[in-house]
């Protein structure tokens, strides 16, 4: 799940399972389910979304039974037999649950509890155009958080936060080519929370809240951890303050002699105009290290997609090793070339490595969501061969986010 929603809808030509629609059970939020029924008094079809819709005879003298089935079938929990997934990650749409759990974080920010509670950039961004995030005109620097975005604000908004206050305020993205506002969100949609209420978890992501079902809530954080705690057989200079990651990766090649860099070095592959980048930094012991910012789930998820593409290209195009053998020689480093492209290459001979620039002083951590995406790109990895592993880039300057 990036938390950057893409709607679809899907339709079969013919009866089929839910299986059939590639539906990721980790992943996708199902809106609504049309099927056949197996009862013959709610007719051929049903239709859920947020309301029960269907095609049926019914005399209004009975329309009171028929209702009362349909709500002990809403009650029941037979769907748990072949669907139970669908429980495991649910977007909250009642009010009154919205509402109480959006006090309970203004008072984790009031009383400046920022466990599990964080401020991250939304979205994707051209990180070369970026000259700083400002707050009116005050300026975060090179990233945001929720301590300096508290230390701007006056004592009568600090003493008096609201909900209100959270969905006013904005946070501006500023050029660095034209000093101009190029992006702005709401301070509600940068916020990261997660909340424990009578053993159930909730996750508040892009200015939206979701429950998530407990087992599948500790089966995410438990493998998190572990893959957290693994070595990743690297470890890389710390990143400058307001140092974009083209810099910094620039700068790591010029201080690290085995080490070439590959970010933004693009290869032109797969049609429609695809360009793919193999990695950012590339040792000679054949570790393809991708490298990003601290982010929102979306920024994270883009991450784990350029490790799961560029890995899979390696192992199965041999155009695609041809292709790079040649950016090798335009970039002067042709000792980097594979010997014969015409032989698919041994992946336990390399290592996949998913750096993280942080700013916290404390132990890597990052959004639900994106615990999901990586779990997933490492299984697809790991079952094509790869080691693969998570490494936390401190920043010269941090904080505790």
């Amino acid at each position: 799940m990036s938390v950057v929603p893409k709607l679809s809808k899907e339709q079969m030509t013919k009866d089929g399972t839910f299986a059939d629609f590639g539906i990721d059970i980790e992943q996708d939020l199902i809106q609504g389910i049309t099927g056949k029924t197996k009862k013959e008094n709610f007719g051929q079809t049903v239709t859920v979304k947020d309301a029960l819709s269907l095609s049926v005879k019914i005399d209004i003298s009975s329309i009171k039974n028929f209702l009362k089935d349909c709500y002990a079938k809403y009650n029941s929990d037979d769907y748990k037999k072949d669907f139970a997934w669908i429980d495991q990650v649910s977007e909250i749409k009642d009010p009154k649950t919205v509402e109480n759990l959006d006090n309970q974080l203004l008072k984790k920010i009031q009383n400046e509890n920022f466990d599990k509670t964080w401020m991250a950039i939304p979205e994707i961004l051209t990180w070369e155009d970026v000259s700083e995030f400002k707050f009116k005109k005050q300026s975060f620097g090179d990233d945001i958080d929720l301590v300096t975005y508290l230390e701007f604000l006056s004592g009568d908004e600090k003493q008096n936060l609201s909900l209100e206050i959270l969905k006013k305020h904005n946070i501006d993205c500023i050029s660095s080519s034209s000093d101009e506002t190029i992006k702005s969100w709401k301070i509600y949609n940068c916020l990261y929370c997660e909340i424990e209420n009578d053993e159930k978890m909730y996750i508040l992501s892009n200015g939206k809240w979701y429950q998530i079902e407990n087992n599948f809530a500790k089966e995410i954080f438990d493998s998190f951890n572990s893959f957290r705690n693994q070595s990743a057989g690297i470890s890389l200079p710390n990143c400058n303050q307001n140092e974009h990651e083209d810099k910094y990766n620039a700068r790591v090649e010029k201080e690290i002699e085995s080490i070439c860099n590959m970010d933004r070095k693009t290869i032109a592959h797969g049609g429609a105009n695809q360009k793919i980048e193999f990695c950012d930094l590339l040792t000679k012991d054949r570790k393809l290290i991708h490298v990003k910012h601290y982010g929102a789930s979306s920024v994270l998820s883009h991450l784990f997609s350029q490790g799961l593409v560029s890995g899979e290209l390696l192992l199965s195009d041999k155009e695609f090793r041809e292709k790079l053998n040649k950016k090798f020689d335009e970039l002067g480093k042709s000792d980097y070339k594979f010997s014969d492209i015409s032989k698919k290459p041994k992946t336990s001979d390399y290592e996949i490595v998913f750096a993280i620039i942080s700013k916290s002083d404390k132990d890597l951590d990052i959004p639900f969501f994106s615990k999901i995406n990586i779990r997933n790109a490492k299984k697809r990895l790991e079952m094509l061969g790869y080691p693969v592993s998570l490494l936390k880039i401190a920043t010269s300057h941090q904080t505790n986010k």
